[in-house]
């Protein structure tokens, strides 16, 4: 294969079991840490810290990787997800669980920012988008598989063996990482500046994209712990029907994100994103209007797709605003900036929406969200047009 095939490869490769590994505790997690003595918020620490990490860390591993290269990060985040991954299979301790899975989350911000970095130092502007997209794409598919992976080794082969096999295949991905041909030449040192060119010459554009792909992470914050109390309370709905449409959500999300990644490459990413915006706007809207479980869930999944249509451009963008070449580019940087900027967004939606919601109500929440989600969609196409196709800021 050629390098570029390579790396592709195993960039999707480490994010999968990344993403596979943060999920698959979902059904085997909780019940082990209640053996342990752990309440409903201790269990809630637990999950919270990778987040937690995520946020802290993707921005000081992403300016790492563009001084030191992407492989070290890459290695050193892999062995580090399986070091943590086995620390879980073995704890008996409920700090120590804690701290292995804010060990997992900084192996999560190396694999992201350094992981998506690499892929944008090897794919040009006209295919980067559509790779990103496919990333996008394998990292669904991981949290998709990810519970119900766990489930199924925790039923068949018990709770030490659902932690080890995954930290084997992340070793390996690691170690092929280290052999493969994936290095890529580093930022010089007292290029450092370049980080704030961007920033320092479109603002408005870079302040933008950051409400954008924070807003765009809050939905996903919003729904996934609110909508299936909505959904039980007012239809009855088991768990079986509201993981189906979460499940039907992952899906369209997987196959949406390739196509828009491959439509901002070739159209540039302003009509894209508000087009996604106030797609997502009339969708929650419409979804709280339906009568029926069955036509609320099928509108509500179809946010996997709108939502596509938001974030998955902003990567490629992030990257034309940082630098598209490999000499000089702060491409480990902008993705740092991207994690946080999700992560906040992930944090921030719960805890709003928690509020909102005990203020007023889970739809008139949601009403009030997609109002948010329009107004963005103002703000996208009144600024993003000021970055061209070919990454140069408009002043």
């Amino acid at each position: 294969m050629d390098r570029k095939t390579i790396i592709f490869l195993l960039v999707s490769a480490a994010i999968f079991t990344d993403m596979m590994v943060y999920s698959l505790v979902i059904p085997v997690l909780p019940s082990y840490a209640t053996s342990l003595g752990a309440d409903e918020l201790t269990i809630g620490v637990i999950f919270g810290v990778f987040s937690l990490a995520l946020l802290i860390f993707s921005i000081p591993i992403g300016l790492l990787s563009d001084r030191t290269g992407r492989r070290p990060i890459m290695v050193t985040g892999m062995l580090t997800l399986a070091a943590a991954t086995v620390v879980f299979a073995l704890s008996s301790n409920i700090y120590v669980l804690i701290i292995a899975r804010i060990i997992q989350g900084m192996s999560g911000a190396a694999t992201w920012s350094a992981g998506l970095a690499l892929l944008a130092d090897t794919y040009g502007p006209e295919e980067r988008g559509e790779k990103l997209g496919f990333a996008l794409s394998v990292m669904s598919v991981g949290m998709l598989l990810g519970p119900v992976a766990g489930g199924l080794i925790y039923d068949n082969l018990g709770y030490v063996s659902t932690f080890v096999i995954p930290a084997i295949i992340a070793s390996i991905i690691g170690v092929l990482f280290m052999i493969g041909k994936t290095s890529y030449p580093t930022i010089a040192k007292g290029e450092g500046t370049s980080y704030l060119k961007p920033i320092k010459k479109a603002p408005a554009v870079f302040l933008t994209c950051a409400a954008i792909i924070v807003i765009g992470a809050g939905t996903f914050g919003l729904v996934e712990p609110y909508m299936p109390v909505y959904l039980h309370d007012t239809f009855k709905a088991t768990p079986t029907a509201i993981g189906l449409a979460f499940g039907f959500m992952s899906l369209l999300s997987a196959v949406t994100q390739p196509f828009a990644g491959k439509l901002y490459d070739r159209h540039g990413g302003r009509a894209i994103i508000t087009a996604g915006l106030v797609a997502s706007s009339v969708v929650i809207a419409v979804a709280m209007l339906m009568p029926t479980l069955a036509l609320t869930a099928i509108v509500f999944a179809l946010i996997g797709c709108t939502i596509s249509f938001v974030l998955s451009p902003m990567m490629p963008m992030l990257s034309d605003l940082y630098g598209s070449g490999v000499s000089g580019g702060s491409q480990g940087f902008a993705y740092g900036v991207y994690n946080t900027l999700f992560s906040l967004g992930l944090a921030l939606g719960p805890f709003l929406g928690g509020i909102a919601i005990t203020t007023f109500s889970f739809p008139d929440t949601l009403y009030g969200h997609a109002v948010l989600l329009l107004a963005t969609g103002v703000l996208c196409f009144a600024f993003i047009r000021a970055i061209r196709n070919d990454g140069s800021v408009v002043s």
